[in-house]
């Protein structure tokens, strides 16, 4: 008889290859590092740089000033149309099931003779709408329509002397403010003081002023003088449109 030659099974092993990857440093050496903060610094500097009567960007300045008027001159239009103005509700927050929403997400206003009409775009925002109307400082008590759940008439409250000269005196304060107010660093934050200091503030880091630096200085001081009377102007129109 012949046997079968059984061959043993041979299991046969992967060798398994691990690739070691080098590990990148991110060490920054003291150097670079002094030189990214340095060009950092430049940069953050840069507006409050000195300046001479050559650089002065009088382009620039009048945009600036300009911009300040207009922002009085919106005030100055919200100001004559006092509560008589349709977007008088536009900044109150509305506290929903569904969380915070401003105004004008969850509702439009009319003007209808001496009434405002509400109108809510969810009825079940409406209550919700007139607990944060009587909770401002509006003085209005807005009254729900038994005929329709999404609409509300909010009496305009009766024009006083009073009421006239509480409004003048509010936007004189805003008058002030932009006029004379130390202003801000955002780019709607400019008043006319600070647009001048700041220009004064990097005349002055110039180690030798020249003459052509003080005239440049006076043509600038005309050009402030000017911004400054049309806002005085704006003002003094609106006060005599309020107090008529």
């Amino acid at each position: 008889m012949i046997r079968g030659i059984i061959r043993p099974a041979v299991f046969s092993r992967r060798r398994v290859v691990s690739f070691i990857l080098p590990r990148r440093s991110f060490y920054a050496s003291p150097l670079s590092l002094k030189k990214r903060l340095s060009k950092k610094t430049i940069e953050v500097d840069e507006s409050s740089a000195a300046v001479s009567a050559t650089e002065i960007d009088f382009d620039e300045l009048r945009r600036k000033m300009q911009g300040v008027v207009d922002r009085f001159g919106k005030v100055a239009n919200e100001a004559k149309l006092g509560k008589s103005n349709p977007q008088i509700f536009d900044n109150l927050i509305i506290n929903t099931a569904d969380g915070e929403f401003p105004f004008t997400s969850t509702a439009q206003t009319a003007v209808k003779g001496r009434n405002f009409m509400i109108t809510v775009f969810d009825p079940s925002n409406t209550k919700h709408i007139v607990s944060a109307i009587l909770a401002s400082n509006l003085n209005m008590t807005p009254i729900a329509d038994p005929q329709n759940k999404q609409q509300l008439k909010v009496p305009l409250p009766p024009v006083t002397t009073e009421s006239k000269k509480e409004t003048v005196k509010h936007l004189k304060e805003s008058f002030e403010k932009l006029r004379n107010g130390p202003g801000g660093h955002s780019k709607n934050a400019h008043t006319l003081a600070s647009i001048r200091g700041d220009l004064k503030k990097r005349l002055s880091k110039k180690q030798k002023k020249s003459d052509e630096d003080a005239r440049a200085w006076n043509d600038f001081e005309k050009l402030h003088k000017q911004y400054c009377d049309k806002l005085q102007e704006l003002f003094k129109t609106a006060e005599k449109a309020i107090m008529k």
